[in-house]
């Protein structure tokens, strides 16, 4: 009996001391996984608008937090377990995705959601045109670019077009056009001519509206050779020029007409970018001739008054044009190879037209 016993009391203390070392050799949980949350917005990449987000543990709130496409949202020192997360709704704003949909953290790991955001679309109505005077005395003044005029005849240029517009946008306005521009005007003939009028007693003291442009035969001659290369010398002094006199365009101007909305536009580069069949050095005049553009369009760029806007065609057919290879599409200066010889910059049809919206937009801008 006594033995029996003792065998008993043996039995359990090896039990005992097995459960012991088992819940001993038991890993506690572990409380260092990581999440990170990213934030893009699929349609406005630099938008840093602010999101709040919450983390749920096994389905249960765990942690907030708040996130932004510049700055990443970090959970540290998360125990083990399912993990997923919720964005708060946002004016404006619609959830895209947010992947994946859950983890499972466990062994320190780190784990990473991204969340995709779309941006509605907010379409401000276009401004509307500027009240209605008792008239409007429209005057155009320019070179060829303003009548038309071209080696393969006379488009309808945008002085046309945007009369068309004032009379379009003014019904119960009489509006009275006088196209002063004249083939063949640089910065010192325009100057000249209105210097002249003395007594301001010309179509410019009675103008509402004047739109302007000027410096294209400041540069134009230096084009030699059927424009294939540049005459540095003829460009550097229409240059010059230019910028000597354009401010004192303007203020003859202004000297006539002190409260009249003057549009005007930068000048275009007629050259392509990039060098496309039979017009292989285009690439080199075209930065040839930024070197000027750059300078003239600076000067039209830089005037200070408040009823003086500009459209900008410079660039808008620099990037939509030129940088591709297409300035054909808006000029006659490439025709096919046998007719390289008649190479003509001016804007054709489409290029007129394109000239007309972009200054119907410079003079629905709030000045």
């Amino acid at each position: 009996m006594k033995k029996t016993i003792s065998l008993f009391i043996c039995i359990l203390a090896i039990i005992f001391s097995f459960n012991i070392t088992v819940s001993a050799a038991k890993p506690a949980p572990n409380t260092n996984n990581t999440i990170i949350v990213e934030k893009s917005i699929d349609n406005e990449p630099l938008d840093a608008t602010i999101f709040e987000i919450t983390l749920l543990k096994d389905g249960k709130i765990y942690a907030t937090g708040q996130i932004s496409t510049a700055q990443s949202l970090i959970f540290p020192n998360l125990p083990d377990g399912r993990y997923s997360v919720t964005e708060a709704p946002k004016e404006g704003y619609s959830l895209v995705s947010i992947s994946p949909s859950t983890v499972r953290a466990s062994k320190g790991g780190t784990y990473t959601f991204q969340i995709i955001n779309h941006k509605e679309s907010t379409i401000d109505p276009p401004p509307p045109p500027p009240p209605p005077a008792d008239n409007i005395y429209y005057v155009a003044l320019g070179d060829s670019i303003g009548t038309g005029s071209t080696s393969r005849g006379t488009t309808s240029s945008y002085v046309v077009g945007f009369y068309n517009y004032l009379v379009s946008a003014n019904p119960n306005v009489t509006v009275t056009m006088k196209n002063l521009s004249t083939n063949g005007d640089d910065s010192s003939d325009l100057l000249g001519k209105l210097r002249a009028d003395t007594n301001c007693t010309g179509d410019v003291a009675k103008a509402t509206i004047l739109t302007l442009n000027i410096g294209g035969n400041n540069v134009l001659p230096a084009g030699e050779s059927s424009f294939s290369k540049i005459n540095h010398a003829v460009a550097e002094e229409g240059t010059l020029r230019f910028e000597s006199e354009y401010q004192q365009i303007i203020d003859e101007i202004r000297r006539c007409n002190a409260t009249v909305e003057i549009i005007t536009m930068t000048l275009f580069n007629p050259y392509n970018a990039i060098s496309i069949r039979y017009y292989e050095g285009d690439p080199v005049l075209h930065q040839e001739v930024e070197f000027y553009a750059a300078r003239i369009n600076a000067k039209i760029r830089g005037i200070s008054d408040p009823n003086y806007r500009f459209a900008e065609v410079h660039d808008l057919w620099k990037a939509k044009y030129a940088d591709v290879g297409k300035m054909g599409s808006v000029t006659y200066f490439y025709p096919s190879a046998l007719f390289k010889f008649t190479r003509d910059p001016h804007p054709n049809q489409t290029g007129q037209n394109e000239l007309t919206e972009l200054m119907k937009q410079a003079y629905l801008q709030t000045p």
